[in-house]
């Protein structure tokens, strides 16, 4: 079963290819197909995991972590497109959420994982929100030419 990720990401990703134009016409989403079939196919391996047809729990969060970082790469695309502040924030709140909540379902930890789940979501909602009222650039220019600003700087660039 360690391999059987092999098998689904490329049939999930044919499925979703060709889906996607009859989903986007109905919808209107335009999802990335290779994070859906990643998505599911670990969707399919925690089923199979609650199931007991598998123990090992390796390949569930490899492809979990995966998804956070799809996730905070579609966040940073939504927060450039709708000119947001404080996307290092979000981009923080959504890999360290993310670890514990796939940590925790790992774990089998299900409370715990819906707890912090559903606090990175809120942690999100008031980085995205609430604390919109100084942009990034105005922080910046603010701190004058010390440390504060060279860290700045160096948060706002870190990928």
């Amino acid at each position: 079963m360690d391999f059987l990720p092999l098998v689904t990401i490329p049939v999930f990703l044919v499925l979703v290819a060709l889906t996607k134009p009859s989903l986007m016409k109905y919808t209107g989403w335009n999802v990335c197909a290779i994070c859906v079939a990643v998505s599911a196919t670990w969707v399919t391996l925690l089923f199979l995991l609650w199931r007991g047809f598998i123990l090992d729990t390796t390949s569930i969060a490899i492809l979990m972590g995966m998804s956070v970082t799809g996730f905070m790469y579609k966040l940073e695309t939504y927060y450039n497109v709708n000119a947001l502040r404080h996307l290092w924030m979000a981009r923080l709140v959504t890999v360290l959420g993310g670890f514990l909540t796939v940590m925790l379902i790992v774990e089998r930890s299900w409370q715990g994982a819906l707890v912090s789940g559903i606090g990175s979501l809120i942690g999100l909602v008031i980085i995205s929100f609430l604390l919109q009222g100084t942009t990034h650039r105005e922080a910046v220019e603010s701190a004058g030419d010390g440390v504060k600003k060279s860290l700045l700087k160096k948060l706002d660039n870190c990928c």
